[in-house]
């Protein structure tokens, strides 16, 4: 408070260079929340970002509760397999994982709940495929697929080398690139898209995480969302609008 009284005299004295700074520390009630960019099969390839990484971070960051790519279904058949086999088992939670060899391994121990926000379906997956192929051999999109592919090279240099590094994924660098290619490609083929287009789909992730959100408010919870990487700035954008939410920086869960 002090320092926002101070820019606002230095303001009324036309002063320049005075902005209030974001608070520090969560204020009394709220839910500190951070959120955490995975990326997938990428992190058994890195030494950078590798899952021992994920998984330190994770511990530091001690969350109450995680809130976890899969869909619903996705996820009870998940949970009821790794509690009977010790393994995931399940062929849409075998691409990710941060959730298989990380997050299902780490509830016990750590206590925390995991709920399941992912807006995806099978065929949700499917026709975006299939309208994908269908858009890439139309001659009358041919311009379109012209330009999304140059925002995808644009996107690939722009990582080049630093793709699985954590403080990288992390940054506004990076959100900026994402931003710039897929919301090319929501702007060419959203409407085509339908529910898999890029806004529908955020959409639809961030409606279930705002009504877990909205089930902890004013409990000082400490939730941890993971997400593939490319989400990442749009659901920090919805969480941050939220009155209830600290949300706290994570790059300095991966400080080695």
């Amino acid at each position: 408070m002090k320092a926002i009284a101070a820019c606002l005299i230095a303001l009324f004295l036309g002063l320049a260079g005075c902005s209030p700074q974001p608070a520090t520390s969560p204020p009394e009630g709220a839910t500190i929340v951070t959120v955490i960019g995975a990326i997938h099969g990428q992190h058994r390839r890195s030494d950078r970002y590798a899952l021992d990484v994920l998984r330190r971070a994770i511990v530091q960051f001690d969350p109450d509760i995680v809130l976890v790519e899969l869909p619903p279904d996705r996820f009870a058949t998940s949970s009821a397999n790794f509690a009977r086999y010790g393994e995931v088992r399940e062929s849409r939670a075998d691409d990710f994982p941060e959730l298989t060899d990380v997050v299902f391994p780490l509830r016990k121990p750590r206590g925390f709940t995991t709920i399941p926000v992912a807006a995806w379906t099978a065929d949700i997956a499917a026709d975006r495929r299939a309208t994908e192929k269908r858009l890439e051999q139309d001659p009358a999109r041919a311009a379109d697929w012209a330009e999304y592919q140059a925002a995808t090279k644009a996107y690939a240099k722009a990582v080049a080398g630093r793709s699985d590094d954590p403080e990288f994924i992390h940054s506004t660098a990076y959100d900026a690139a994402v931003r710039t290619r897929q919301e090319t490609y929501e702007r060419l083929f959203g409407d085509d898209l339908g529910a898999g287009g890029w806004r529908a789909i955020n959409q639809a992730h961030i409606g279930h995480i705002n009504a877990a959100l909205d089930d902890v408010t004013g409990q000082e919870k400490r939730v941890l969302i993971l997400f593939g990487a490319w989400h990442k700035y749009k659901i920090r954008e919805a969480v941050e609008a939220r009155p209830d939410v600290f949300l706290a920086d994570p790059v300095p869960l991966f400080d080695s």
